[in-house]
């Protein structure tokens, strides 16, 4: 039987190594994610896992924009092959500490910080490489096909983290991400790219300046980017500090939340299949409305409804996040210039996470002040009022999806 075209991109030789590069790494860095704080808790208490999560976080913030420079004048390839080495060898080391009963709060954070600086340069280039790697017409497939990918990890990698923590020691599961890590490096260094050529200018500031400028002029980007960061402020703090809330409070604990969680991870998988197919004329229209469901999910937390009705709506929820984000991340890179789509995509990036810290920590107080169900509703409203507006705005109602010509197999 023949594969349906909408798994045509899989021809198309060096996006299909770039997915086995992603798949591999995905997979090593969700089982450490679970791994790593286990292994802090074993030496130190949350304070001092805070202190290891902050400090990777950090530098994604400090240098992300530095990343969207270089991005747009190296080879993007290069860039993640450099990047993914370097957090290899974090995590190798990090492992190396853990086995030897070495690590300590600081040495490991240092190391996550290194981790962070990789991260911080490889993002912008993930988003500039796909459009080297997939031809116009598959892009949305291809950008699809990453997001089921991250999707069925997200249930799967966590779980296989655990069992390797419970099994023997977390220390395993940060030496498996540090292999996942060196194997996508090799599979990207095998990625067969055609040169881009790129004007810089004489200065790193510069080019950020032009970067910027390159940003504003686009309203339809910077309407969208103001939508994510007003978006993750005010839904993924009311979800995962006030959630866990109400499900201990009212739903039945840890277990009914579980539930929750996950069946939104399998809406995400859902959603990714439906971007394999579906185009729609108006992406970045489909794209914020696809994502109103989160909107209403804080909502049936504030009575709460019944968890049935909550998990349903957790359903529909995933399956918008993953088809908007596909949406986005293949209309980003066909309306803007390649010499600076990694900077555009630095400011999307960094204007998405940024109010993300604000988010966690005004939740509690706000909560506190006015009450959970109160601070549920509003965050909902708010959230939803946000998706409408950007789609009042001109330019992203009126940007349309052109299609192209369909490529020949690769």
């Amino acid at each position: 039987m023949r594969r349906p075209r909408s798994l045509d991109v899989l021809h198309e030789r060096s996006f299909a190594r770039y997915l086995a590069a992603t798949t591999v790494s995905t997979l090593g860095s969700g089982m450490a994610t679970i791994a790593l704080a286990f292994a802090v808790l074993d030496f130190g208490g949350a304070t001092d896992l805070g202190i290891v999560l902050l400090a990777r976080e950090i530098p994604i913030v400090v240098f992300l924009l530095l990343g969207g420079v270089y991005a747009d004048r190296m080879p993007r390839r290069v860039i993640l092959i450099g990047c993914d080495l370097t957090k290899g060898t974090a995590q190798a080391v990090t492992a190396a500490l853990l086995f030897t009963g070495s690590a300590s709060v600081w040495n490991v954070a240092l190391l996550q910080g290194v981790f962070g600086v990789a991260g911080a340069f490889s993002r912008p280039a993930t988003t500039g490489i796909m459009k080297e790697a997939v031809s116009e017409e598959r892009l949305q497939e291809g950008n699809a096909l990453l997001s089921l990918s991250r999707s069925i990890l997200s249930i799967a990698a966590p779980a296989l983290g655990a069992l390797i923590v419970a099994a023997g020691s977390a220390a395993w599961a940060i030496a498996a991400d540090s292999v996942s890590f060196f194997l996508s490096a090799t599979l990207i260094a095998s990625m067969h790219l055609a040169p881009t050529v790129r004007a810089a200018s004489s200065s790193i500031l510069g080019d950020l300046h032009d970067g910027w400028r390159e940003f504003v002029d686009r309203s339809w980007v910077v309407a969208m980017v103001i939508s994510f960061g007003l978006f993750q402020l005010t839904y993924f703090p009311a979800l995962l500090v006030l959630g866990p809330v109400v499900a201990k409070e009212d739903l039945g604990g840890a277990g009914p939340w579980g539930v929750i969680l996950a069946v939104e991870s399998a809406g995400a998988v859902v959603g990714g299949l439906f971007a394999l197919r579906v185009k729609f004329a108006r992406p970045l229209v489909a794209c914020q409305l696809l994502v109103l469901p989160a909107g209403v999910l804080l909502l049936t937390l504030a009575p709460p409804l019944p968890v049935v009705f909550i998990a349903a709506t957790a359903f529909v929820t995933g399956v918008g996040f993953a088809f908007g984000d596909t949406l986005w991340m293949s209309t980003l890179p066909r309306n803007v210039p390649e010499h600076a789509l990694s900077r555009i995509s630095s400011f999307d990036w960094l204007g998405s996470v940024a109010l993300n810290p604000l988010g966690y920590l005004l939740i509690g107080p706000i909560a506190a002040a006015v009450g959970t169900e109160e601070t549920l509703v509003v965050a909902g409203l708010l959230n939803m009022a946000t998706c409408v507006a950007v789609v009042l705005v001109p330019s992203v109602r009126g940007l349309r999806r052109v299609p192209a010509a369909v490529p020949q197999a690769a």
